[in-house]
């Protein structure tokens, strides 16, 4: 039985997995809103690390040219 596939995914199916995750990601901060509003350090490190891959990215991009 061979467990770890190679699986390839269309870009369709990759989007529609970027948007359930993030369906399910605005439910799951509506329904803990309370919690984690206390926790306002942890959206700060979360959108450095944001900037920081974009910026990343972005100078990825604009090296292969």
């Amino acid at each position: 039985m061979k467990i770890f596939r190679t699986w390839t995914f269309q870009w369709w199916e990759v989007s529609l997995i970027k948007i359930c995750l993030l369906s399910l990601g605005i439910l799951l901060g509506l329904y803990f809103y309370n919690y984690l509003a206390s926790l306002l350090w942890i959206w700060w490190v979360l959108w450095l690390l944001f900037v920081a891959t974009t910026i990343y990215f972005i100078t990825k991009l604009l090296s292969e040219k």
